[in-house]
């Protein structure tokens, strides 16, 4: 009775497993890029959050996107996969000696998620380069630069983009806890130089009115991150010090806990009045023997 049924072979269904493979594949990628679109969709509609927050959501949510469909590529031609590595052994020795540095990429981007270094937003060093990280990837991290000296805190619209491998052999250096409010140095020299007692008491004054609007919000920014980092951080007040330049000068060195943003204003302001104030002072004895002949020469 059955040997008139006229049965398939099953080669013609394992023949087809490969283009099951090719359609879940597919249909995977289909999904994630419908459910990615739907998260950028209400992440951009929430116009309250800050702009920083917006790229962090976007960039988490692009990576989360591109695990799950790595994650769900292996699982669907694992077999197929199996088979091909027991077969190559050798071409994927190879193949992980050449990819060798996109491997550290990878472990430089898993060390940072584990450890929680950064994140979009935050402003970080890490050898040379030092900026506001906007954009993270599994193999790269972006950082919009920012200048040095008095443009320390002033983007200079530079993107730098350096491979997540470093994380693994620079040391890397947080300055977020201190993005609104830092500790912000300066030196101001003295030619001729004044009378020290004095030039350290006008200069403290000077220091002082310039601050003075600044003060209040400086003593809760420090306090907010002793208690956010749990760190016992100098006293906001300024500090002012008097010190000698390489070539014997008499120079004032001034320490202001003090909004980022307002640090090269606040700098410039100070300068310019410490400048002005002991001017008059060096230039105030040959002002006196001018006046002293123009009398003599009236007479």
């Amino acid at each position: 009775m059955f040997d008139a049924l006229d049965l398939q072979p099953l080669s013609y269904y394992l023949a087809m497993l490969p283009q099951f493979d090719l359609f879940a594949s597919l249909l995977l990628f289909v999904v994630l890029w419908i459910i990615r679109k739907i998260a950028v969709g209400v992440i951009r509609a929430r116009a309250e959050l800050p702009p920083h927050d917006q790229r962090r959501l976007l960039a988490t949510s692009r990576n989360v996107f591109l695990f799950l469909v790595l994650v769900g590529l292996v699982l669907i031609w694992a077999p197929q996969l199996r088979t091909f590595a027991l077969s190559l052994t050798a071409v994927a020795v190879a193949i992980v000696v050449a990819t060798k540095e996109l491997i550290l990429c990878l472990s430089g981007s898993v060390l940072r998620a584990t450890s929680r270094a950064f994140g979009v937003g935050d402003w970080i060093e890490i050898g040379d380069i030092r900026g506001e990280v906007i954009d993270l990837t599994l193999l790269a991290t972006t950082v919009q630069e920012f200048g040095t000296g008095s443009h320390a805190y002033m983007p200079v619209g530079r993107l730098v983009v350096f491979p997540n491998s470093m994380l693994l052999s620079t040391p890397l250096r947080n300055h977020t806890a201190l993005r609104d409010h830092t500790y912000h140095s300066f030196a101001v020299t003295l030619e001729p130089s004044p009378e020290v007692g004095h030039a350290r008491v006008r200069a403290e004054e000077i220091v002082h009115s310039h601050f003075a609007p600044f003060r209040e919000r400086a003593l809760q920014a420090n306090t907010a991150v002793e208690r956010r980092t749990r760190t016992d951080l100098p006293d906001p007040e300024p500090l002012v010090r008097l010190r000698t330049s390489d070539l014997g000068k008499l120079r004032l060195d001034v320490t202001l806990f003090c909004p980022s943003q307002a640090a090269d204003q606040l700098e410039g302001g100070i300068t310019c009045d410490i400048l002005a104030a002991f001017q008059p002072m060096a230039s105030g004895g040959s002002t006196e023997v001018a006046r002293e002949a123009a009398d003599r020469d009236g007479d």
